[in-house]
């Protein structure tokens, strides 16, 4: 169905309209809070165009760097041509060890590849354990929003899914009672699961560090308990180094869910020993993205980081949602995304769905210029319609009738004695077929009696001007539309892709990234003029963190060196806390009060789930977002003890809190590079994937107390 259909469909839906309306509208308000907080926004912006851009002009290069380190860490790399080959590799898998289910994070690559239908046929059912996913899994539904993708359901058609699907008869439609369902039919399967399926919003080329960003810790849960992790990413995910995470972690968060930073970020570099799943996969996909590389103007389009702020700006996508679009990528950045991955062959009416207004430019954290690039692929759809086509024949006919004075006078001649039969008092209320479309919602002036050409010539006699030769290129020229067209179609886009019975997967896929780069892009600079350096003071920056960590649900307290263990044991108290485990170097001086403390000596997540929570301190702190950061160093731990129980305590330093992402990200680059894992954590887990409700405690912790000491 062409997207002009869909959308008819869509638009008799008044109750879809008010859930978007209501959804794209808050969704706005909160990301342009967040976004005014930042005096440097669109110094970012620029920032991560260059920086995205950066990394695709050498793109085989740092793939290949890529491999390199993952392997190095113990991971092991898979290139895939194709949606099959990506999910033949994951079900290989799987089978390899044995597993009929595996839990999966939301992703909009394995969507696109169609993974969870590829598992299935292969005996391995894949468990959605996002929120909203879950609801669309559990629903034979399809995704409506690239953030929030069960946008179109309301709490009532959720709460009779959930009645329906997990036999919950008495459940009612409140928000928190359903996120609580959720949390209890999920809890079994994140606890016994032996593999976990990722997808990933950004890998390190030099570091071979992976991340995911999310909401809910169903991300925490399926990319660290389980044995083995797949993680599946289009190879246009890529960034240089370290450092360029600096820029993405202010601009995705902000930009996405309307948050400073996501309540859980997590980056892992192939596996570590004792810590995570100590089997790691990391699949390359290509499935159209080199194609998209070869289109000089289209290739814009792989700088999208996934945030789904041209979604929430969009008249169109506003009107008539996500399914519209029969993509799993909806709204703008579908509309120039699907039609190039299947190579113009697919999606071919998406080009048109926008005003070309260009709020979806304005609002772009990487600075994709929408707008231009549909203008561009409706040149190409035009270019490769059959010459018989109503629009193309009338246009070709426009062309020759333009390309010189003679036969522009010729056409207007014919104009005149052709519109005679058909004029009424000046205008032609209807034309015959083909042409009858024009005037079924407009008039057409009929021609004047008289050109301006002819009167010229009656008052002032023949001119002497003589027809100028075209240029070539120029209307008129050599060059006719056809060609012009054409020329702009990248070859590369239209060749077909080797499979793997074809030739080796990762030479191929190199092979293409090169030729798709044969037109030499120059190196890009990237400008750092982005704040990297605190002008507060240091009570300052402790006064901002408190205020901030507080505004994202946790409970803040401050203590001398001397009060520590009397506040730690006073919040235990509060919080009903009698059993907590704790890392194996956890200083006297922390231990409360009449509380077990279980020392991790390897505790199972069965374990690790019948404890009150976890008690340890962190490697640093963000004063601007409120965040602490874990990186399994001193008095931290394996990951597991700060996702499982339901109680996380946390003592952060006061010297360890920086003020900016930036400054951070500095701190953080030796833990990075010995490969060690992050966890950035803003508050407890939530979800807003009901009806945009605010809800606290989802898979991971449900409360979060930091003490500040110093």
């Amino acid at each position: 169905m062409s997207f002009p259909d869909a959308a008819s469909v869509a638009l008799r839906d008044s109750q879809l309209r008010r859930n978007l309306a209501k959804a794209t509208g808050t969704i706005r308000a909160k990301r342009a809070s967040v976004v005014g907080e930042l005096p440097d926004w669109q110094e970012l912006r620029s920032a991560g165009r260059a920086l995205k851009d950066r990394s695709l002009v050498d793109l085989d290069a740092q793939l290949e760097l890529l491999e390199e380190r993952v392997s190095a860490a113990g991971g092991q790399v898979h290139w895939a041509n194709e949606a099959d080959e990506a999910c033949s590799i994951v079900a290989g898998v799987a089978r390899a060890h044995g597993v009929d289910e595996v839990v999966k994070v939301k992703s909009i690559a394995t969507d696109e590849i169609k993974l969870n239908e590829a598992l299935a046929a292969a005996g391995v059912q894949a468990v959605e354990t996002d929120l909203a996913e879950l609801i669309i899994q559990l629903g034979d539904d399809v995704q409506s929003h690239i953030l929030v993708p069960a946008i179109h359901k309301n709490r009532a058609e959720i709460r009779d899914l959930f009645a329906r699907s997990l036999d919950l008869p008495d459940l009612s439609d409140e928000p928190e009672a359903l996120a609580e369902a959720a949390r209890v039919h999920l809890r079994r399967k994140f606890l016994s699961a032996r593999m976990g399926v990722s997808g990933a919003n950004f890998a390190v080329a030099e570091t071979g560090t992976v991340c995911v960003f999310e909401s809910e810790g169903n991300g925490r849960m399926c990319t660290t308990l389980p044995e083995v992790l797949v993680t599946v990413m289009g190879v246009e995910k890529l960034v240089r180094s370290w450092q360029d995470m600096e820029v993405f972690l202010q601009l995705l968060p902000r930009s996405s869910t309307g948050e400073r930073m996501n309540p859980y970020t997590s980056f892992w570099t192939g596996v570590r020993p004792g810590d995570g799943p100590q089997e790691f996969h990391l699949v390359l996909l290509d499935n159209g993205r080199t194609g998209v590389l070869a289109d000089q103007v289209g290739r814009q389009a792989l700088r999208c980081i996934r945030c789904s702020a041209c979604l929430n700006v969009c008249p169109v996508y506003s009107r008539v949602g996500g399914h519209a679009y029969e993509s799993v990528y909806p709204g703008p950045i579908g509309a120039i995304l699907t039609p190039q991955l299947h190579g113009m062959s697919e999606g071919r009416s998406l080009p048109y769905a926008s005003s070309l207004c260009g709020a979806c430019y304005e609002v772009c954290p990487v600075e994709i210029d929408i707008p231009r690039v549909l203008v561009h692929l409706r040149g190409r759809v035009v270019d490769t319609e059959p010459a018989w086509k109503p629009e193309k024949a009338a246009m070709r006919a426009m062309y020759r009738a333009f390309a010189s004075r003679r036969s522009f006078e010729r056409a207007q001649r014919a104009a005149r004695l052709g519109s005679r039969p058909l004029a009424r008092r000046g205008r032609i209320p209807r034309l015959p077929w083909p042409l009858s479309g024009w005037t079924e919602t407009r008039d057409l002036p009929e021609p004047p009696a008289e050109t301006f050409r002819d009167w010229w010539r009656r008052e002032r006699g023949e001119g002497r001007a003589r027809d100028e030769k075209p240029v070539d290129g120029e209307i008129g020229g050599k060059r006719g539309p056809r060609d012009l067209g054409a020329a702009a179609t990248p070859d590369a886009a239209a060749a077909p892709r080797a499979t793997s019975q074809n030739g080796d997967a990762r030479r191929a896929m190199l092979g293409r990234i090169r030729q798709a780069l044969a037109d030499r892009p120059a190196p890009v600079e990237v400008p750092r003029e982005y704040r990297r350096r605190s002008e507060r003071s240091r009570p300052e920056i402790v006064d901002l963190f408190a205020e901030r960590a507080g505004e994202y649900r946790a409970t803040v307290r401050r203590a001398a060196p001397q009060e520590l263990r009397q506040a730690l044991t006073e919040l235990c108290r509060h919080r009903g806390a009698r059993r907590l485990t704790v890392p194996a170097d956890l200083p006297p001086q922390w231990r409360p009060d009449g509380v077990e403390l279980v020392p991790d000596t390897g505790l199972l997540p069965n374990d690790l789930d019948t404890l009150d929570g976890a008690l340890t301190g962190c490697a640093l702190a963000i004063a601007e977002t409120g965040t602490i950061v874990l990186d399994g160093g001193f008095a931290q731990g394996r990951r597991a003890l700060t996702l499982v129980p339901d109680y996380h305590l946390c003592v952060v330093s006061e010297d360890s809190i920086a003020d900016l992402v930036p400054e951070a990200v500095e701190r953080l680059e030796a833990a990075v590079a010995e490969g060690r894992p992050l966890t950035f954590i803003s508050g407890p887990s939530a979800t807003s994937d009901i009806e945009l409700n605010r809800v606290e405690g989802v898979h991971g912790p449900r409360t979060l107390h930091v003490v500040i000491a110093g």
